[in-house]
């Protein structure tokens, strides 16, 4: 929608050029990427398959698809009854090479998403490293006793073939409705959704119809060999971001007016969640993974001061990077509110067919 918006300001002529521009960007990185799959498909390039199990959780859109949400679905489905293990680049991450997550780690060295997974499940192993092959084998090694790593976000990493992998497309924007980047929001081609044995729908209503399942299997181009589930997202109450600050009842009711703070790729859900029940007056938006200043302060604390007494809600994600922020002021502090989210499967009978597909591999 920003981009729809700055579209529309600029003249016929530059419209026609930036058209023209992002077009034969998109063909030409369209080109690229079809060489490099090729490259694998072919054996040209070689795809390693580790010896322990791996699931990866990827997309095809550029962010905002729930993969972590999801990989704290696998974990909370699988950690009772087998020892699993998370593996994630780390993106924004300012450390290199390979290391694990500890809770008290800081987002600079780790990363927002697997930090966010640690502090959840404490006693899983959750580790960083761009290179996925070396991560595995060294989580192999040190710990043994694993029988599945989950890589979180590597779809597009075809050095390494994993097991099983897990494909996720939103439901407001399907992958198979939209065009490569910078013409539209795809970071690879939609046919390689074939690579993937399960297709998840997400951010998905919580009751859907058979009608719209059955739309959904065919836009998708769900194959033969494919499973088609659907996700929602279900949120919890309001939770203080510091600990000095009184914390909400245990009641889902929210405050009937609110500012909004979120530095994620798509924050329509969210937005739309809290909307129900509050009257969004003011939405400070910043870029995924945003790395927040001093300046970035100033700024929620005139926020603040314009509307006092109003809390700020943010996202779970949002939350870890606020909280590592030395320079919030007290009133900003007390102000500020995290909303816990989690991905589930829409209904029962896809629950049950999902925790077989887990325990199977």
């Amino acid at each position: 929608m920003d981009e729809l918006k700055f579209f529309l300001t600029l003249s016929p002529m530059t419209r026609g050029f930036f058209f023209f521009l992002t077009k034969a960007l998109t063909v030409l990185y369209a080109g690229v990427l079809w060489l490099r799959h090729a490259c694998y498909d072919t054996g040209l390039i070689k795809s390693v398959r580790p010896a322990i199990p791996t699931l990866c959780i990827g997309n095809i859109t550029v962010g905002g698809t729930g993969k972590t949400p999801h990989t704290e679905l696998v974990l909370r489905l699988c950690h009772r009854d087998m020892p699993v293990a998370v593996l994630s680049r780390g993106y924004g991450r300012i450390s290199k090479g390979f290391r694990y997550v500890a809770v008290d780690d800081c987002v600079a060295d780790v990363g927002d998403e697997p930090l966010q997974i640690k502090k959840k499940f404490p006693q899983a192993v959750v580790a960083v490293d761009r290179n996925r092959l070396e991560g595995v084998k060294k989580i192999q090694e040190d710990h043994p006793q694993v029988k599945l790593v989950v890589l979180d976000d590597a779809f597009q990493y075809r050095k390494l073939n994993p097991s099983f992998s897990i494909l996720l497309s939103p439901y407001s924007r399907p992958f198979t409705r939209d065009t490569l980047l910078p013409f539209g929001r795809l970071r690879d081609l939609p046919a390689q959704a074939k690579r993937a044995q399960v297709v998840v729908v997400s951010k998905a209503p919580p009751t859907i119809s058979s009608l719209e399942r059955e739309h959904q299997y065919k836009m998708l181009k769900i194959s033969k060999n494919q499973q088609l589930f659907f996700s929602c997202y279900t949120y919890g109450p309001p939770c203080a971001l510091f600990p000095q600050v009184p914390a909400f009842d245990s009641s889902p009711v929210m405050a009937d007016k609110v500012i909004a703070l979120t530095g994620i790729a798509r924050p329509e859900s969210f937005l739309a969640h809290i909307g129900k029940q509050a009257r969004v007056l003011e939405h400070l938006k910043f870029p995924d993974h945003h790395r927040f200043t001093k300046k970035d302060a100033l700024r929620i604390h005139a926020l603040q001061t314009k509307h006092p007494g109003i809390p700020i809600y943010t996202t779970e994600k949002d939350a870890l990077r606020l909280w590592e922020l030395p320079c919030l002021s007290p009133q900003v502090q007390a102000a500020l509110y995290y909303i816990p989210v989690c991905a589930e499967l829409c209904s029962p009978r896809e629950h049950r067919r999902f925790v077989e597909l887990l325990t199977g591999l």
